[in-house]
């Protein structure tokens, strides 16, 4: 198994990331990921696009505005983020600005995948344009941009499947990174979530839901 060589890590929910874990507060001391969460899913995916996606290289309630210019680098620190399961092997990612001021991001969020150790795993991971090229976008205090996220998972005893308990994000032309809190089908916070996986697509953030979640 892959497990420890870079990142943090999240049992397996059966499909791209296998997530399983339990919900919200768990209580203190070593606890064991449980049941597939996909299973329960109260969520419904985005809805659909129209337009065909192109592929890039991988690399790693307020109005929002949206031009063509390239932001300047932003802190992580200033973002909170989100990833809520629509079902199995799909996520929409929810990045939030909370800090005090307007930020303006463009382009692709990069996902940090960890072992339990903290270490991060190099999961192979491809920026692909959806639901269509990325544009500028101005968060102001407490609003939102979005991306549909979308892996394969695999056994845990393939040596080709990289086991994370943690997801980080750094933010498009940003420095640091904020932890990724997982939501349920259910709608509740994963405590413990694991992802079993063997590799990831990202779409580009985009001021509504429209459509990123359609791979």
């Amino acid at each position: 198994m892959r497990g420890s060589t870079i990142g943090q890590g999240v049992a397996g929910i059966a499909a791209v990331f296998a997530l399983t874990a339990c919900s919200g507060g768990g209580t203190a001391g070593a606890q064991q990921p449980s049941s597939d969460l996909v299973a329960n899913s109260s969520t419904s995916a985005a809805p659909t696009a129209t337009s065909s996606p192109s592929s890039q290289p991988s690399a790693e309630p307020g109005k929002q505005q949206h031009t063509g210019t390239t932001p300047a680098s932003v802190s992580a620190s200033g973002f909170h983020a989100e990833l809520t399961i629509q079902q199995a092997g799909l996520g929409l990612l929810a990045l939030e600005n909370t800090g005090k001021s307007p930020v303006t991001i463009k382009g692709w969020p990069q996902l940090q995948f960890l072992a339990a150790d903290d270490s991060q795993l190099k999961v192979p991971t491809q920026n692909v344009e959806i639901p269509g090229p990325g544009p500028s976008i101005t968060l102001r205090p407490g609003t939102n941009a979005f991306a549909g996220v979308k892996w394969e998972t695999g056994d845990k005893g393939n040596p080709s499947t990289f086991v994370a308990t943690t997801l980080k994000l750094v933010p498009p032309h940003g420095s640091g990174s904020t932890v990724v809190d997982v939501i349920g089908t259910d709608g509740k916070k994963v405590g413990y979530p694991e992802f079993d996986v063997t590799s990831v697509k990202v779409g580009t953030l985009q001021p509504s839901t429209q459509g990123v979640t359609v791979f």
